[in-house]
């Protein structure tokens, strides 16, 4: 028996790293929020900015709506430094469906 992780779509939560890619990112969100409504968008460190665009970009379209922001900053054990973390949930608007009539999400 193996103890793999969830899935790709399993949760809601889209983890955005530091080597992501902003079109493939917004695909993915789109099928998330495709899937369960509603996404959450988080980030840490040099990938906040991202985490800003993708939801900007998810909202100035017409696909989804900003429920909450959370910001905070997490302290490293063995550093100095703080890491700043990004959270934003965006729920599905409703164009959402009209917009992303030809996107499919394979089981």
């Amino acid at each position: 028996m193996t103890t793999e992780g969830p899935k790709f779509n399993e949760t809601n939560v889209y983890r955005v790293r530091r080597e992501s890619r902003l079109n493939q990112g917004l695909f993915l969100c789109k099928l998330i929020i495709k899937k369960h409504g509603n996404i959450q968008i988080e980030g840490m460190g040099e990938s906040i900015s991202l985490v800003a665009k993708l939801s900007q970009i998810l909202q100035k379209n017409g696909l989804a709506t900003t429920t909450s922001i959370i910001s905070a900053s997490l302290d490293r054990e063995n550093s100095r430094s703080i890491n700043p973390k990004l959270t934003i949930v965006l729920t599905k608007s409703a164009q959402f469906d009209k917009l992303t009539e030809g996107l499919e999400l394979r089981q």
